[in-house]
């Protein structure tokens, strides 16, 4: 733990100094990407689009939770009616359809999140050049995310800037 702490510190002297101009002066800022994430155009996008895919997947596992209900209802009626065997047999393909069940609850959460992960990263992929951009323009040295900053001034702060631009450039992603 202390090794990886060590490393890391070694790992950002290393990159200051080899990033320093002829001046040897090192100009760093920092944005927050959470809340360009959850502010931009494009990050409200993703929300929605997420946030309707879910939606749907909660009322495809709420009918089908509804229809596992209702033959498990109907059985439990029909336990004096039908013989030993058949009973068994149904309770048994009862079963097997709640557990198809949980499968598909799992693999719709699943698959949703990686969703969610697959158009964050691309929303990352695209700030890139924007950042690389910025950087360029105003002279920077070094870009940081602000989680990685422990004590900074408030005047190092990009984060309104970047958001700014990634609202111009980065109109929506679309989730797939």
């Amino acid at each position: 733990m202390i090794f990886r702490k060590i490393c890391k510190y070694l790992s950002i002297i290393i990159l200051l100094t080899f990033t320093t101009n002829t001046h040897g002066e090192i100009k760093i800022a920092y944005f927050d990407l959470d809340f360009v994430m959850l502010k931009s155009k494009a990050g409200i996008s993703i929300s929605k689009q997420i946030s309707n895919i879910k939606k749907n997947n909660i009322a495809k596992l709420n009918k089908t939770e509804k229809d596992l209900n209702a033959k498990d209802k109907k059985l439990i009626s029909q336990k004096n009616i039908l013989t030993k065997e058949d009973f068994a047999k149904q309770v048994k393909n009862l079963r097997k359809e709640a557990f198809e069940y949980q499968n598909l609850r799992q693999k719709l959460i699943k698959d949703s999140n990686d969703q969610l992960i697959k158009a964050k990263s691309e929303f990352v992929i695209k700030l890139q050049p924007i950042l690389t951009k910025y950087s360029q323009n105003n002279d920077l040295s070094l870009i940081l995310q602000k989680k990685m900053v422990v004590i900074g001034k408030t005047e190092l702060d990009i984060t309104k800037d970047i958001l700014e631009l990634a609202n111009k450039e980065i109109k929506e992603i679309k989730v797939k």
